[in-house]
């Protein structure tokens, strides 16, 4: 696979893209020849059943997993720049909630800091995003003793710290009932709208997908080479 990244790009322009990408895993033809592209600002919501390729794709999109064939581009030219919220969270258990969100700092704060203590514009967003997503009573508490949907806000709420202009998010509302769902979701659509990030998310509802998302790429073995994509009209 080859990777290119150029300079952030402004609201419109894309900022990924696939050409030709086509994956197998376990022996199995997940997809082939996929290409498309994201501009800056859209909301793209990757969609089907168990075990489609759905998780496989994002790690190809951040370069975790190398595809059978086929090109990923993506706009931002440091690792840091693309935020990802883990199906399984990567969380630190024995850490609190706060220390676990300032984590989304790190890419952006010289190591040698983080030594003595994040900054205190850190500490400040950081209680800013767990006080948006309810999480003030649980600050201080380690991460393993909170509850599963708790533990994926704390998850968000580190990627949100981070502020990535690309940010994958993988089945990011599963653990939260609908009203928690639709606030999560509407904070990364105002993203893409008033600050031109760009979101591309595995989400398993319907509505939800019709609601928030530009742009639904749907992989399924029914379909020729194992995806599609449509756009959502609003």
């Amino acid at each position: 696979m080859k990777t290119a990244r150029t300079a952030t790009l402004s609201p419109g322009e894309t900022a990924v893209e696939t050409a030709g990408l086509s994956l197998e895993r376990g022996g199995k033809r997940l997809f082939e020849r996929m290409t498309w592209a994201v501009s800056a600002g859209r909301f793209l919501a990757v969609t089907g059943a168990s075990g489609s390729g759905k998780s496989s794709l994002l790690a190809c999109l951040r370069g975790q997993i190398e595809p059978t064939d086929g090109l990923v581009q993506v706009t931002p030219d440091s690792p840091n720049d693309i935020g990802t919220i883990f199906q399984h969270l990567r969380l630190t258990g024995e850490l609190s909630v706060l220390t676990n969100v300032l984590c989304g700092s790190l890419g952006a704060t010289p190591w040698w800091k983080t030594l003595v203590s994040f900054g205190s514009d850190q500490r400040q967003r950081a209680f800013g995003l767990i006080a948006e997503l309810g999480l003030s009573p649980l600050v201080h508490k380690p991460v393993r003793s909170i509850s599963g949907g708790e533990q994926q806000r704390t998850a968000i709420a580190r990627v949100l710290l981070q502020d990535p202009p690309v940010i994958l998010a993988d089945e990011p509302t599963s653990n939260l009932d609908l009203k928690l769902a639709e606030q999560i979701l509407n904070r990364l659509r105002s993203l893409c709208i008033e600050r031109g990030k760009t979101v591309i998310a595995v989400l398993h509802d319907r509505d939800l997908v019709e609601r928030f998302a530009d742009l639904e790429l749907a992989i399924n073995g029914d379909f020729e080479n194992g995806w599609s994509l449509r756009t959502i009209e609003r």
